[in-house]
């Protein structure tokens, strides 16, 4: 799942990566991690699909990079369906800055909800 949620952002054109960066990367830049994850069993097994949920964190140097960086993130992610990812739902957003170095770096938080199949 991880493989697929990278793979339909990296087409925009800006950094993404799973976790943090370890080397200073141009603006804007995206991170994924997974917050929480859910598995359903059988009796015998897991039952094949789980629900996870993803934040994306979208970093800019100013407002408009952000926004149009979070809308596109949002536009691709919606509805996303490839790979192992059965369905994804955007649930909430959230932005503030995010301080660096004494440099204001702009955020945005989107979380989605991913259903698919391990």
């Amino acid at each position: 799942m991880e493989y697929d949620i990278y793979s339909a952002l990296e087409p925009l054109g800006h950094p993404v990566v799973w976790g943090g960066f370890d080397d200073a990367e141009g603006f804007p830049r995206i991170t994924l991690q997974m917050i929480s994850n859910s598995t359903r069993y059988t009796l015998k097994d897991r039952a094949g699909n789980e629900t996870a949920r993803i934040q994306v964190n979208v970093y800019a140097e100013t407002y408009e990079e952000m926004m149009l960086a979070a809308r596109q993130v949002s536009q691709t992610l919606t509805g996303f369906r490839g790979g192992s990812v059965i369905r994804c739902k955007e649930i909430s957003r959230r932005d503030g800055p995010a301080e660096s170095g004494g440099d204001v770096i702009r955020l945005q938080q989107l979380d989605f909800r991913v259903r698919y199949r391990a």
